[in-house]
């Protein structure tokens, strides 16, 4: 399952540039925010970026559209990069976690401290999509960016749960088979999604 592992992040890595969708820098030099700024961005977009955005307001956001794109792709790139990382970790996370019966306190101690790791990493990778600045324009109906994004609404809302679960497991004493079963479909639902969203960028 190492090996298996290894291989995966280091194919991964090889394949990271493949994902980037970069914008034509080239035309936008001279581009000001009331014309290249979308005006159907995701909500959260929105409340940073708009604008009246936070960031414009706090005065943090770049000086010119231009710059604002340059600094999506670079942020985009660290997503993708940190985000595959974290794939493979989890791929070891959701072996491990449906091993555990067989040694549960040796492998549940693995499991808790990949967890911190993995859930760092993954908090890491959506804050760098979610906070970069909006793109040139946003697709409306059934597109492979489209499944991306509902995609992540499934995994994020998981990963939100599982520290929660994780600590009723250790501490219910009367309940604790019911969060551990629990906590092992949210997992599963975690890392399908996850999967899926991943594998839906090569579309």
């Amino acid at each position: 399952m190492n090996r298996i592992v290894t291989v995966f992040l280091m194919v991964s890595f090889i394949n990271a540039q493949f994902f980037d969708e970069e914008p034509d820098l080239t035309t936008l030099e001279k581009a000001t925010l009331s014309d290249s700024i979308p005006n159907n961005m995701p909500l959260i977009k929105n409340i940073f970026w708009s604008d009246k955005g936070l960031l414009r307001r706090l005065d943090l956001a770049p000086k010119s559209r231009f710059k604002e794109l340059e600094l999506r792709r670079d942020m985009l790139q660290l997503h993708q990069k940190t985000a595959l990382v974290n794939l493979g970790l989890m791929s070891y996370q959701y072996y491990l976690g449906h091993e555990m019966d067989k040694d549960y306190d040796n492998r549940s101690r693995l499991h808790k401290s990949l967890g911190y790791a993995s859930f760092g990493l993954y908090m890491t990778s959506a804050g760098l999509s979610v906070f970069s600045p909006p793109a040139l324009k946003y697709d409306k109906g059934v597109s492979s960016i489209n499944i991306h994004r509902f995609l992540s609404v499934i995994h994020f809302s998981g990963m939100i749960m599982q520290p929660f679960l994780g600590y009723q497991i250790s501490n219910s004493n009367c309940h604790s088979d019911y969060y551990y079963e629990l906590h092992k479909d949210v997992g599963n639902v975690i890392f399908v999604s996850y999967l899926l969203s991943f594998l839906v960028t090569l579309i």
